[in-house]
């Protein structure tokens, strides 16, 4: 199950805390978005989290790209940026975990007969060749059990007869040249010890504390959106679509006739308001926000006829949740609740950042996840 268990200012945003004490203790998260990367270095002391550094560069600057808007870089530019990062937020650590994408990964639900743990792990890899769409051999997978036997057990509706036992898996599998890749990239930005986890792993460690009953959490980021749900600390269901909040801008340039620094502009300073004069502004995101929440409202209603379990509880994270007035759209559109995410809350802080850490919050969702991964 290795994959499992080991895989303010617009452009910058850096805060040393200046604790560098047991540095061989210290782990730095990195999460590679499509508009900025961010990063995380905590240490552990006496079994706490502690925060030591946290950044978010942007990938624009890197390309002659306007702020906000999702790029794609040459591996030379993502080393280098990366190396930046490291230098500017003064990332010490030796040891950093990265995200995965969820793009770069398949995750799939398979059912198998009662067997023993030894009997499992024989049986995966044939199971994973039946379910994953690509040649074994080009992949690393791992493998989680997601409900036993006993909480399948009753009779069969059709039939009458005692329904047939069986252990839910979810199985997972990256692609190994990704990895390789990425391997390269992060040693070649200076860090010694890599370590990589799927981004909705990180996400879910980060938000979700003692939570029994479904939740969902809806990752925004510029390019994609993520919905993820967890339910008793286990991951049921994970999904991603081509939507995001760099949407809203290009809707939004078009609408006013600006350019998309312009439009990216107004979108953080406006946001959601209801006020009159805003209501061009407004409109001219209700097509890409009814397109994300449907999903939404899809994967809820789903969830509640298979499962036969409500989600009654909506987190929000990166960058796009942080646009003004949407935990309240969202708790109108989705009729649960819904808030932003804190992925600070596992962590100790001096207080003078609470405020800060309060505002920037879900944008380091996945990062603080992947650094408390080691912690």
């Amino acid at each position: 199950m290795s994959i499992l268990s080991s895989l303010g200012n617009l452009k910058n945003r850096f805060k040393d805390i200046g604790l560098w004490q047991k540095k061989d203790e210290s782990a730095a998260g990195i999460d590679i978005g499509s508009s900025s990367i961010k990063a995380v270095q905590l240490r552990k002391e006496k079994e706490r989290a502690v925060l030591e550094t946290y950044g978010e560069l942007s990938l624009s600057r890197y390309v002659n790209a306007p702020i906000g808007q999702a790029v794609r870089l040459t591996d030379e530019k993502i080393m280098e940026a990366i190396r930046d990062l490291k230098k500017e937020a003064g990332i010490k650590a030796k040891k950093t975990i990265v995200s995965i994408p969820l793009r770069h990964s398949f995750l799939t639900k398979i059912n198998l007969p009662l067997m023993s743990e030894a009997e499992l792990e024989k049986a995966i890899p044939f199971e994973v060749k039946r379910h994953i769409p690509v040649p074994v051999s080009e992949v690393v997978f791992g493998w989680q059990i997601i409900s036993f036997p006993e909480n399948n057990t009753g009779l069969n509706e059709k039939t009458g007869m005692p329904k047939k036992q069986f252990t839910e898996i979810l199985l997972v599998a990256v692609y190994k040249d990704f990895i390789e890749k990425y391997k390269s990239i992060i040693k070649a930005a200076g860090f010694e010890t890599i370590d990589f986890e799927i981004e909705v792993f990180s996400v879910s460690r980060s938000l979700i504390y003692r939570e029994p009953k479904p939740v969902l959490i809806i990752d925004l980021g510029a390019a994609k959106t993520k919905m993820t749900v967890i339910e008793n600390g286990i991951l049921k269901n994970a999904h991603d679509f081509d939507r995001g909040f760099q949407d809203l801008t290009l809707s939004l340039s078009r609408s006013l006739s600006v350019d998309f620094a312009r439009a990216e502009g107004i979108k953080r300073e406006i946001g959601l308001s209801n006020r009159p004069e805003h209501n061009e502004i407004k409109s001219s995101f209700d097509p890409i926000l009814n397109y994300i929440f449907g999903e939404t409202e899809r994967l809820i209603g789903e969830y509640r006829r298979k499962e036969g379990n409500a989600i009654t509880k909506a987190y929000l994270s990166g960058g796009g949740s942080l646009l003004k007035g949407l935990p309240d759209f969202a708790v109108n559109k989705l009729g649960i609740e819904t808030k932003l995410g804190d992925p600070f809350m596992k962590v100790e802080y001096p207080s003078l950042l609470e405020e800060t850490l309060n505002q920037v919050g879900p944008i380091f969702a996945t990062a603080v996840g992947l650094a408390l991964k080691d912690i």
